[in-house]
């Protein structure tokens, strides 16, 4: 952040407004934006409006903003550019504080953008006001869901994240933060998911644990391909891995290490992320260890994840594993939630949950209606549309596919195995050893009762709970 301060002491022309002696322009590098202010005229006449000029006195008017202003953003403006900011005032009867050609009455400074683009197609100075406190003024949030740039963002003046992917507006759309965003692809109209990638080089595998371009490009079709809306119109997630490609991601690495057990996100894996995860994406990125040999872990609603067997040739077990371990980072566990129908009790294997969180489906989910996915290899999570499953009276005659928004009735399934499709069957469909899911929250004073196998709708949580880590206190204790 660069901070210039200039002060000019010409005599003040007569009658009109005229600066006191030691008056100064300040301006501020935000991101693509320039803040600016100044002190009040405090002679002559009193000022109705201030004009921003760029380049010499005679340079580029940039706005006329009410005398009441004295601080704004100015927008518009190319990168690695160095400008001249002239800031005269005017009073009632259009007398200014000096004339343009001249440096008398003037108030001037001078600024170096940075080096990134994105400020937007409108020259002007936006008034320094920010009902969201998401570091973007008023006047550029354009609430149209159209980003164009940082002068145009299409963001809610009234809501810090627009998108709701747990990001602010001001950190996708400045670049600002500590970890230039906006330069890795975030935009604060569409969600964006964060993962930095870092992975064990061991002697048992000579080309190290990094995730290979494959990899991420087959993740990244998953969430660009779910039944997210977004601000911009259009659908998906967006999914960033920095990697150690190159560019401006350079924060994923090689981690030294003798090829031993790794155990999921503990001691060793906090001492890594300590070493190697830069402060200032702490709580912002998902935080990936890609093991040679070790569990593959995530934390519920945190940002730490491990994946074993990562030194593979083949790129789709890699991303099979990712996905599954993200779902938990976003969540989500084996049954969708914890509770199903309201229940306590942790569940596993529903048929009808077509999620790559379900074991169940850890081959890949169910595209052709016959409870299996293994054979398909497809990606994804579920969308909820599958109708609840009754162990206690099972038509095989419909099998799964019959919810909803299926539009077709599914395939039968002889889930008793006896060569029959009967309409009324009592099967334990996911093998735990019980009829139904049991609603127990009798400590709490709710009864205990007995509910349907319920498909979960992944992407819906996903949307509503923000993208990155959640944690059991808000972002903050990630």
């Amino acid at each position: 952040m660069l901070v210039v301060t200039a002060a000019a002491c010409d005599p003040p022309p007569e009658n009109a407004p005229y600066w006191h002696p030691g008056t100064t322009v300040d301006a501020t590098v935000v991101g693509p934006l320039v803040r600016i202010s100044w002190d009040a005229t405090t002679g002559g006449d009193p000022a109705t409006a201030y004009q921003i000029n760029l380049g010499t006195p005679t340079g580029t008017g940039v706005a006329l903003v009410p005398a009441s202003v004295k601080d704004c953003y100015i927008s518009g403006l190319s990168p690695s550019t160095g400008y001249t900011i002239v800031v005269t005032a005017r009073d009632a009867q259009m007398h200014w504080s000096g004339p343009l050609p001249g440096t008398k009455g003037n108030r001037k400074t001078t600024i170096t953008t940075s080096s990134h683009g994105g400020a937007g197609p409108n020259l002007w100075c936006h008034t320094a006001v920010d009902a969201d406190s998401d570091g973007l003024p008023n006047g550029v949030e354009t609430n149209d869901g159209s980003y164009s740039g940082a002068g145009d963002t299409g963001t809610n003046p009234n809501n810090p994240d627009t998108d709701t992917d747990g990001i602010t507006d001001g950190e996708e759309a400045l670049g600002t933060g500590g970890v230039n965003l906006w330069a890795m692809g975030a935009r604060p109209t569409h969600k964006d998911l964060l993962v930095e990638a870092d992975w064990t080089s061991t002697p048992t595998c000579a080309a190290g644990n990094r995730p290979t371009a494959a990899v991420v490009s087959e993740l990244a079709a998953v969430f660009a391909g779910g039944p997210v809306t977004n601000p911009d119109g259009v659908g998906g997630v967006k999914l960033i891995v920095d990697y150690g490609q190159g560019g401006v991601f350079t924060g994923g690495n090689a981690i030294t290490h003798d090829g031993s057990h790794v155990d999921g996100p503990r001691e060793e894996f906090n001492e890594w992320k300590a070493e190697h995860l830069v402060p200032a994406r702490l709580g912002v990125f998902h935080y990936a260890i890609m093991v040679g040999l070790g569990t593959s872990m995530a934390e519920n609603g945190g940002d730490d994840l491990t994946i074993s067997g990562a030194c593979n040739p083949v790129p789709h077990v890699v991303a099979r594993s990712l996905l599954h371990e993200l779902g938990h980072n976003l969540d989500l566990i084996h049954g969708g939630v914890f509770s199903q129908g309201g229940g306590s009790r942790p569940v596993n294997d529903l048929p009808n949950y077509n999620s790559i969180m379900n074991d169940a489906y850890a081959e890949g989910v169910d595209t052709d209606c016959d409870g299996d996915g293994s054979d398909d290899g497809v990606l994804d999570y579920s969308d909820g549309s599958n109708a609840p499953l009754d162990e206690s009276d099972l038509d095989e005659t419909i099998g799964i596919c019959d919810g909803p928004d299926a539009g077709t009735t599914g395939d039968p399934i002889d889930w008793d195995r006896d060569g029959i499709y009967e309409t009324s069957v009592e099967v334990d469909i996911n093998d735990d050893d019980r009829i139904n899911l049991i609603d127990n929250f009798g400590y709490l004073g709710v009864p205990e009762a007995v509910v349907p196998l319920h498909d979960h709708n992944d992407w819906a949580k996903i949307s509503a709970t923000g993208l990155r880590c959640v944690g059991p206190l808000g972002p903050s204790s990630c």
